[in-house]
Protein backbone atom coordinates (compact mmCIF):
# COMPACT_ATOMS: atom_id res chain seq x y z
CA UNK A 1 0.00 0.00 0.00
CA UNK A 2 1.21 3.52 -0.79
CA UNK A 3 2.08 5.65 2.22
CA UNK A 4 3.31 9.15 3.00
CA UNK A 5 6.12 10.30 5.29
CA UNK A 6 6.13 13.90 6.53
CA UNK A 7 9.49 15.18 7.81
CA UNK A 8 9.50 18.49 9.67
CA UNK A 9 11.93 20.64 11.61
CA UNK A 10 9.68 21.55 14.56
CA UNK A 11 6.49 20.44 16.30
CA UNK A 12 3.62 22.42 14.70
CA UNK A 13 5.21 22.47 11.21
CA UNK A 14 3.25 19.35 10.26
CA UNK A 15 -0.07 21.04 10.99
CA UNK A 16 0.80 24.47 9.59
CA UNK A 17 2.30 23.19 6.35
CA UNK A 18 0.34 20.07 5.49
CA UNK A 19 -2.29 19.45 8.17
CA UNK A 20 -5.21 19.36 5.77
CA UNK A 21 -3.33 17.17 3.31
CA UNK A 22 -2.33 14.73 6.05
CA UNK A 23 -5.88 14.37 7.31
CA UNK A 24 -7.31 14.09 3.79
CA UNK A 25 -5.04 11.18 2.93
CA UNK A 26 -5.60 9.50 6.29
CA UNK A 27 -9.35 9.65 5.62
CA UNK A 28 -8.68 8.01 2.24
CA UNK A 29 -7.04 5.08 4.04
CA UNK A 30 -3.50 6.09 3.05
CA UNK A 31 -1.12 5.72 6.01
CA UNK A 32 0.73 8.91 6.97
CA UNK A 33 3.75 8.90 9.29
CA UNK A 34 5.46 12.00 10.72
CA UNK A 35 9.11 12.44 11.73
CA UNK A 36 10.09 15.57 13.68
CA UNK A 37 13.73 16.63 14.04
CA UNK A 38 13.42 18.70 17.24
CA UNK A 39 11.26 18.84 20.34
CA UNK A 40 10.94 18.72 24.11
CA UNK A 41 8.48 17.37 26.65
CA UNK A 42 5.79 20.03 26.28
CA UNK A 43 6.04 20.43 22.53
CA UNK A 44 6.14 16.69 21.95
CA UNK A 45 2.97 16.22 23.99
CA UNK A 46 1.30 18.92 21.93
CA UNK A 47 2.45 17.24 18.74
CA UNK A 48 1.01 13.91 19.84
CA UNK A 49 -2.37 15.58 20.32
CA UNK A 50 -2.12 17.40 16.99
CA UNK A 51 -1.19 14.26 15.09
CA UNK A 52 -4.09 12.40 16.68
CA UNK A 53 -6.37 15.08 15.19
CA UNK A 54 -4.73 14.51 11.81
CA UNK A 55 -5.01 10.72 11.84
CA UNK A 56 -1.25 10.10 11.75
CA UNK A 57 -0.24 6.42 11.90
CA UNK A 58 3.27 6.66 13.39
CA UNK A 59 4.93 9.67 15.00
CA UNK A 60 8.72 9.76 15.43
CA UNK A 61 9.74 12.37 18.02
CA UNK A 62 12.99 13.93 19.21
CA UNK A 63 14.32 15.73 22.29
CA UNK A 64 16.79 17.77 20.23
CA UNK A 65 16.83 21.58 20.42
CA UNK A 66 16.45 23.93 17.46
CA UNK A 67 20.17 24.59 17.16
CA UNK A 68 21.00 20.94 16.49
CA UNK A 69 19.55 20.60 13.00
CA UNK A 70 22.44 19.65 10.76
CA UNK A 71 23.49 16.92 8.35
CA UNK A 72 24.15 14.52 11.24
CA UNK A 73 20.37 13.97 11.25
CA UNK A 74 20.43 12.41 7.81
CA UNK A 75 20.73 8.89 9.19
CA UNK A 76 17.63 9.39 11.35
CA UNK A 77 15.64 10.43 8.31
CA UNK A 78 17.00 7.48 6.33
CA UNK A 79 15.79 5.25 9.16
CA UNK A 80 12.33 6.82 9.07
CA UNK A 81 12.16 6.28 5.31
CA UNK A 82 13.15 2.63 5.63
CA UNK A 83 10.53 2.08 8.36
CA UNK A 84 7.68 3.93 6.66
CA UNK A 85 8.57 2.98 3.06
CA UNK A 86 6.63 5.93 1.65
CA UNK A 87 5.75 6.60 -1.95
CA UNK A 88 6.17 10.32 -1.33
CA UNK A 89 7.84 12.44 1.33
CA UNK A 90 6.46 15.83 2.37
CA UNK A 91 8.90 18.31 3.88
CA UNK A 92 9.83 21.98 3.94
CA UNK A 93 10.37 24.32 1.00
CA UNK A 94 14.08 25.07 0.55
CA UNK A 95 13.27 28.73 -0.09
CA UNK A 96 11.66 29.21 3.33
CA UNK A 97 13.22 32.11 5.25
CA UNK A 98 13.56 29.90 8.35
CA UNK A 99 17.08 28.48 8.30
CA UNK A 100 16.03 25.30 10.11
CA UNK A 101 13.41 24.68 7.45
CA UNK A 102 16.05 25.13 4.76
CA UNK A 103 18.35 22.65 6.49
CA UNK A 104 15.52 20.15 6.93
CA UNK A 105 14.71 20.29 3.21
CA UNK A 106 18.33 19.56 2.28
CA UNK A 107 18.66 16.75 4.83
CA UNK A 108 15.52 15.09 3.46
CA UNK A 109 16.72 15.44 -0.14
CA UNK A 110 19.99 13.71 0.74
CA UNK A 111 18.32 11.07 2.93
CA UNK A 112 15.92 10.07 0.16
CA UNK A 113 18.88 9.41 -2.12
CA UNK A 114 20.82 7.44 0.49
CA UNK A 115 17.81 5.33 1.50
CA UNK A 116 17.57 4.03 -2.06
CA UNK A 117 21.08 2.53 -2.17
CA UNK A 118 20.82 -1.24 -2.49
CA UNK A 119 24.54 -1.57 -1.76
CA UNK A 120 24.02 0.04 1.66
CA UNK A 121 20.69 -1.42 2.76
CA UNK A 122 19.14 -4.84 2.22
CA UNK A 123 15.78 -3.11 2.64
CA UNK A 124 16.63 -0.06 0.52
CA UNK A 125 13.58 1.98 -0.50
CA UNK A 126 13.01 4.33 -3.41
CA UNK A 127 10.86 7.43 -2.80
CA UNK A 128 9.13 8.63 -5.97
CA UNK A 129 8.69 12.32 -5.19
CA UNK A 130 9.31 14.96 -2.55
CA UNK A 131 6.52 17.47 -1.97
CA UNK A 132 7.69 20.76 -0.46
CA UNK A 133 5.20 22.59 1.73
CA UNK A 134 4.93 26.25 2.68
CA UNK A 135 4.49 27.78 6.13
CA UNK A 136 5.58 31.42 6.53
CA UNK A 137 7.13 31.85 3.08
CA UNK A 138 4.76 31.35 0.16
CA UNK A 139 5.90 29.22 -2.77
CA UNK A 140 5.84 31.56 -5.76
CA UNK A 141 5.07 28.86 -8.34
CA UNK A 142 3.39 25.83 -6.77
CA UNK A 143 3.23 22.66 -8.83
CA UNK A 144 0.10 21.31 -7.15
CA UNK A 145 -2.76 22.40 -4.89
CA UNK A 146 -4.52 19.93 -2.61
CA UNK A 147 -8.20 20.64 -1.95
CA UNK A 148 -8.54 20.49 1.85
CA UNK A 149 -12.04 21.93 2.09
CA UNK A 150 -13.29 18.85 3.96
CA UNK A 151 -10.23 18.46 6.19
CA UNK A 152 -9.49 22.10 7.04
CA UNK A 153 -11.22 22.02 10.42
CA UNK A 154 -9.14 19.03 11.52
CA UNK A 155 -5.96 20.86 10.55
CA UNK A 156 -7.07 24.06 12.26
CA UNK A 157 -7.86 22.17 15.45
CA UNK A 158 -4.48 20.44 15.22
CA UNK A 159 -2.76 23.83 15.09
CA UNK A 160 -4.61 24.84 18.26
CA UNK A 161 -3.07 21.85 20.06
CA UNK A 162 0.33 23.57 19.82
CA UNK A 163 -0.61 25.95 22.63
CA UNK A 164 2.94 26.80 23.71
CA UNK A 165 3.61 28.28 20.27
CA UNK A 166 0.20 29.68 19.36
CA UNK A 167 -0.33 31.69 22.54
CA UNK A 168 3.03 33.44 22.58
CA UNK A 169 2.61 34.37 18.90
CA UNK A 170 -0.71 36.17 19.57
CA UNK A 171 -2.67 33.80 17.30
CA UNK A 172 -0.43 34.67 14.34
CA UNK A 173 -0.18 31.09 13.11
CA UNK A 174 -3.92 30.47 13.25
CA UNK A 175 -4.55 33.67 11.30
CA UNK A 176 -1.81 32.84 8.81
CA UNK A 177 -3.11 29.33 8.14
CA UNK A 178 -6.66 30.63 7.75
CA UNK A 179 -5.59 33.31 5.27
CA UNK A 180 -3.14 31.13 3.33
CA UNK A 181 -5.55 28.25 2.81
CA UNK A 182 -8.22 30.70 1.66
CA UNK A 183 -5.78 32.24 -0.82
CA UNK A 184 -4.71 28.86 -2.16
CA UNK A 185 -8.36 27.85 -2.34
CA UNK A 186 -9.12 30.85 -4.55
CA UNK A 187 -6.24 29.87 -6.83
CA UNK A 188 -7.36 26.24 -6.92
CA UNK A 189 -11.07 27.09 -7.32
CA UNK A 190 -12.12 25.45 -4.07
CA UNK A 191 -12.85 26.64 -0.55
CA UNK A 192 -9.50 25.72 1.03
CA UNK A 193 -6.23 24.38 -0.35
CA UNK A 194 -2.60 23.71 0.53
CA UNK A 195 0.12 24.32 -2.06
CA UNK A 196 3.26 22.32 -2.77
CA UNK A 197 6.23 22.37 -5.08
CA UNK A 198 7.61 19.04 -6.28
CA UNK A 199 11.23 17.90 -6.17
CA UNK A 200 12.31 14.82 -8.06
CA UNK A 201 14.76 12.79 -5.95
CA UNK A 202 18.21 11.96 -7.22
CA UNK A 203 18.63 8.21 -7.57
CA UNK A 204 22.17 8.09 -8.88
CA UNK A 205 22.60 4.36 -8.49
CA UNK A 206 23.35 1.68 -8.22
CA UNK A 207 21.43 1.08 -11.39
CA UNK A 208 17.68 1.35 -11.40
CA UNK A 209 15.52 -0.08 -14.12
CA UNK A 210 13.00 2.60 -13.19
CA UNK A 211 15.35 5.24 -14.61
CA UNK A 212 15.13 3.67 -18.08
CA UNK A 213 12.44 4.56 -20.63
CA UNK A 214 11.67 3.39 -24.15
CA UNK A 215 11.17 6.95 -25.40
CA UNK A 216 10.64 10.49 -24.14
CA UNK A 217 7.18 10.86 -25.70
Amino acid sequence: MSSILVVVAHPDDESLGAGGTIRKHADMGIPVDVHCMTGNGIRNDEMKSACAQLGVRNLYLSERDDFAIDMSLRNEVVGAILKSRPKIVITHFSGDYNVNHQHCAQIVFDAVEWASHTTLFDDAHRVERIYNMEINTLISRPHVYVDISDSFEYAFNAIKEHKSQIEKADLFYEKLYDARTRLRGVQAKCERAEAFSITLPEHAGPFYRENSVESLV
